[in-house]
C-alpha cells in the first residue's frame, strides 16, 4: 500500500499532528495519537508505530525541550510557534533515539514538515537547529564515524 518512505512520511505527519495538537489539548499521547489516527482513517497497526514516535518523544520531553533550548540561537523555546516547537521535538527524538535513520533523512523529513505547516522562515530555522543538535548528540553511527 505505502512505499517505505511514504509509510514513514505518514508516520511523521501524523506524529507530528498529535504532538501539535497537545500543544492546545490537555490530551495524553495516547489520545492524542488516538483522535489523530482516527480522523485520518489508518489501520491500528499503522497508528501503533504513530504511538511509539509520540510516546518515545513525550517520555524525554524534558531533555528533548533543553537539547532544543540549548541550540537556539536568539531565540527561547517559549518564542517558538508551536509548529516549530512541534517539528523540533520530533525531529530532535528521532536524531537521538531513533535508530537506523539516517540524520540527512531525519532533517529532510522535518523541513518538509516544515514547507507543509510552517512559513518560508521555519524551513531555514528547523533546519539549522536540527543540524546543530545532530552535529552534537546523534550517535556515532548515525553520523558515519
Amino acid at each position: 500500500m505505502y512505499t517505505t518512505r511514504s509509510h514513514r512520511r505518514l508516520v511523521r505527519d501524523l506524529a507530528f499532528k498529535a504532538i501539535y495538537q497537545m500543544e492546545f489539548q490537555d490530551l495524553a499521547p495516547s489520545e492524542s495519537v488516538h483522535r489523530v489516527c482516527r480522523m485520518e482513517g489508518v489501520s491500528l497497526d499503522f497508528e501503533k508505530e504513530v504511538m511509539e514516535f509520540v510516546e518515545g518523544t513525550f517520555s524525554k520531553v524534558e531533555e528533548i525541550d533543553k537539547i532544543i533550548s540549548e541550540r537556539l540561537i536568539g531565540w527561547s523555546l517559549e518564542r517558538l510557534s508551536s509548529i516549530s516547537k512541534s517539528i523540533l521535538r520530533l525531529g530532535t527524538y528521532e536524531l537521538i533515539y531513533v535508530p537506523n535513520i539516517p540524520i540527512e533523512v531525519t532533517i529532510n523529513e522535518a523541513v518538509e514538515l516544515s514547507k507543509s505547516y510552517g512559513t518560508p522562515k521555519d524551513r531555514k530555522f528547523v533546519n539549522g537547529v536540527l543540524d546543530r543538535i545532530a552535529k552534537n548528540f546523534a550517535p556515532p553511527s548515525k553520523r558515519g564515524l
